[in-house]
């Protein structure tokens, strides 16, 4: 019997690999939503030449798909498509109030529209984990193997390991390489102040031997046309022509049982003609995302209304005027993923690390701009080019423990997510940006944000969601071992942040990837 792993999403890609790589036959399910047809010929039509070769319209077209706003972060688009998120489904139903929690279907989940940014966690803010960041530390070499890493060694691994030995490097912007010398010149106050900083790290192809490396056109956040930003669904395409995997879309499971030695698990086919099936399993790995894992689970359990926990960490963003000007324009842009990351220990503000991530200039703040004023982008560049040299925007997260929580209600397989105290994140941001204030000459930012669009998300805007089935040493009701099977149960294991006992604030794929080839592995040594 083979192994099944349920979703394509990250925490299934490296459960896949793990599985592939010892030898056991794998079975993948997977909704497996795509882009709309045609929505691709665009890009497609980009990645057939150089930049530098593109046609005018052709990039401006593509650069129109983004709705940009200066007040809020609107949902990111993916290729002008939002496929990669759950808004109106008949199979997930999920309906949100006061949080943006997000849940998806799509062939790589939300790989498809993330922001490639890639940290480790730290042993301090692991403290309630039953198992150690030294037992994730492998894993997090085996999975950058496959997951490409643009990285450098400099300050910020003293504190934060890169568990890599070859990373390539991105070329940055003038506006990120001075603002990364006025901090290296400013070292050893920030150090005594608490932050800790560094290039930023991406699952971003940056090797020029790759025939999908970064050619620094500036689609990062509209799409990349030649695929140099990681995607799951990467990981999972070459699993499927190396004849590795039995991969089955359009596939929805329903629930799982566990009889005798193996797993039955109920699904139906997705579109116009639903239809129901069965497969037996001799372990299932569920990877659907912290909000369906958990549905599925309740649903397998067979409860029929049950009100459950999740963490959340809070998301901020905070435009911030530097000291140095820099040239920048939508030609020169290059990669516009985060460049700087910084990371702050303080007990004025928490317990815990909290991570920023430092973005230069982007068209998508002039398109935001142009929104407001009657000018064209061209005009606008021109004449606020000075300021925009000046401008960045810091996108943040804090720990869980500093974040409001969310709620599940599952109801006869409706899921409701609520948020709490939403007043909880304001508040440790609202010292943060003090703290920055405090600190801006050794930034190198002028001494306070732009006054009136300092942004706090609502809970489950990171994106960043887990801990509804945590694992425990002991686990109790609805609560997981350290091989993510709920209490109980012996060939069901949950390998996606649903597992999590808290959600540190350094970014999650890269440990959601890790903990579960850490399970992964663990399960096929058992099998063999």
């Amino acid at each position: 019997m083979a192994v099944v792993v349920i979703g394509s999403g990250p925490a299934g890609a490296a459960a896949a690999m793990a599985l592939c790589d010892a030898g056991l036959q794998v079975t993948v399910l997977d909704a497996g939503d795509t882009v709309e047809a045609g929505r691709m010929d665009l890009f497609d039509a980009l990645a057939r030449s150089e930049p530098e070769h593109w046609p005018p319209r052709l990039a401006l077209q593509a650069r129109d798909a983004f709705p940009a706003d200066i007040k809020h972060v609107p949902l990111k688009p993916a290729f002008g498509s939002l496929f990669p998120y759950v808004l109106n489904d008949p199979d997930l139903s999920i309906t949100c109030e006061g949080c943006d929690a997000l849940s998806s279907l799509a062939y790589g989940g939300l790989s498809n529209a993330w922001g490639a940014s890639i940290l480790p966690f730290r042993q301090p803010d692991m403290a309630n984990w039953p198992i150690s960041l030294s037992q994730l530390a492998p894993h997090y070499e085996a999975v950058q193997r496959f997951v490409p890493v643009a990285a450098e060694r400099d300050e910020l691994g003293e504190t934060i390991p890169l568990y890599t030995d070859q990373p390539h490097t991105l070329r940055r912007s003038q506006q990120a390489e001075k603002l990364l010398g006025h901090l290296r010149q400013h070292a050893p106050a920030l150090k005594g102040a608490g932050f800790t900083f560094g290039a930023s790290r991406l699952a971003v192809e940056a090797s020029p031997a790759a025939s999908h490396h970064c050619r620094h056109c500036g689609m990062c956040l509209y799409g990349c046309p030649y695929g140099s930003i990681y995607n799951s669904a990467h990981t999972f395409n070459e699993l499927r022509r190396a004849g590795r995997i039995d991969y089955r879309g359009g596939i929805y499971v329903d629930r799982l049982t566990e009889v005798g030695s193996s797993v039955r698990v109920d699904f139906h086919t997705r579109g116009r003609t639903r239809a129901n099936g069965q497969l037996t399993a001799a372990r299932v790995l569920v990877a659907c995302g912290a909000i369906s894992s958990t549905r599925l689970m309740l649903a397998s359990m067979k409860y029929t209304k049950r009100v459950h926990r999740m963490h959340d960490s809070q998301y901020f963003v905070i435009p911030m005027v530097t000291r140095h000007a820099a040239p920048v324009s939508v030609a020169t842009q290059g990669n516009t993923l985060a460049q700087v990351f910084l990371e702050l220990e303080g007990q004025r503000i928490s317990k815990h690390a909290v991570h920023l991530q430092i973005y230069g200039y982007n068209d998508i703040m002039l398109s935001a701009l142009a929104k407001r004023l009657p000018l064209s982008s061209a005009t606008l560049e021109r004449a606020l080019r000075p300021a925009l040299g000046r401008l960045v925007v810091i996108q943040g997260f804090m720990h869980s423990t500093d974040s409001p929580a969310l709620k599940i209600t599952y109801d006869s397989d409706r899921v409701t997510v609520t948020s709490e105290d939403e007043t909880v994140g304001a508040t440790h941001v609202k010292r943060l940006v003090r703290r920055l204030a405090a600190y801006c000459g050794s930034l190198g930012m002028a001494p306070i944000p732009i006054p009136g669009i300092v942004h706090v998300g609502r809970p489950g805007k990171s994106n960043h969601l887990g801990g509804s089935l945590p694992m425990r040493r002991n686990p109790g009701e609805l609560e997981t071992d350290v091989l993510g099977r709920v209490n109980g149960w012996q060939r069901v294991h949950i390998v996606d942040a649903s597992i999590f006992p808290s959600v540190p604030a350094t970014t999650i794929t890269l440990s959601v990837m890790a903990n579960s080839h850490r399970v992964a592995t663990a399960v096929a040594h058992t099998e063999r």
